[in-house]
């Protein structure tokens, strides 16, 4: 990619201007051919998490899958992230804090209680940015879609992310249909917590904290962070100035 921020700015706004038109295999194709083998997909296995994995590994079986598992998370997110890497046979990295959970606890008590950024910084964000400098990428793929949320609506398909690694949202235009409409063309599950009214899932900490179900009408990601006016954990960052 060009070298200096003149050039990647023209050259961003070009692919954006294709990748509007373009489909999302062609898009994570792109990517591949790109940047191959320093190149690698995140996921939160998450609701609809399956969507992303299976079309990355339709183009690179091998494909590198990092994820982040802040010792916090659901007990059926850990299952579910068993089932999808036996189904589609992931090539998959787990990162985690370099507190573990029970000494985290011992030293900071429940910080998702009264600083909600600092715990994601701790035990989202760290591991994350480590996954990245330790398998020296340079280009990392996700799964984010404007429709999520009001944050997430100005996302771009390609950019140059705020560490200098290339960031690419193949399915960032799609709609709450195309995904359900891929995932019943391919068979593929859903989280299991999904159908009782949790449609963004990161942890659940304790009862009504971090994750909880989302009313009718709501946007996915208005059940995170409940009674805080927070909707993204820090891993992402947007021109309207919050970062998930």
């Amino acid at each position: 990619m060009p070298g200096d921020s003149r050039d990647w700015s023209h050259e961003c706004d070009r692919l954006n201007a294709e990748f509007e038109r373009l489909d999302a295999a062609s898009i994570v194709r792109w990517a591949v051919s790109m940047f191959d083998p320093d190149v690698a997909v995140s996921s939160s296995f998450g609701a609809d998490s399956a969507v992303m994995l299976h079309l990355c590994a339709q183009v690179k079986p091998d494909i590198l899958v990092v994820t982040v598992d802040t010792g916090f998370l659901f007990p059926e997110t850990i299952t579910f992230r068993e089932e999808l890497t036996r189904r589609l046979n992931l090539n998959l990295r787990v990162y985690r804090p370099m507190i573990a959970r029970e000494a985290f606890l011992e030293e900071y008590g429940k910080l998702w209680r009264s600083n909600p950024d600092a715990c994601c910084a701790f035990n989202k964000r760290e591991p994350f940015e480590r996954a990245k400098r330790e398998l020296k990428l340079r280009c990392w793929m996700t799964g984010i879609r404007r429709e999520q949320s009001f944050t997430r609506r100005e996302a771009k398909i390609v950019l140059r992310d705020f560490d200098g690694l290339v960031k690419v949202c193949p399915i960032a235009t799609w709609t709450a249909r195309d995904v359900h409409e891929y995932m019943k063309k391919h068979d593929l599950p859903y989280h299991p917590l999904r159908d009782s009214g949790f449609l963004s899932i990161g942890c659940q900490p304790e009862e009504g904290y971090c994750t909880v179900r989302v009313k009718p009408g709501e946007d996915p990601r208005s059940g995170r962070w409940a009674g805080f006016d927070k909707t993204e954990c820090g891993l992402h960052k947007f021109e309207s100035g919050e970062g998930i």
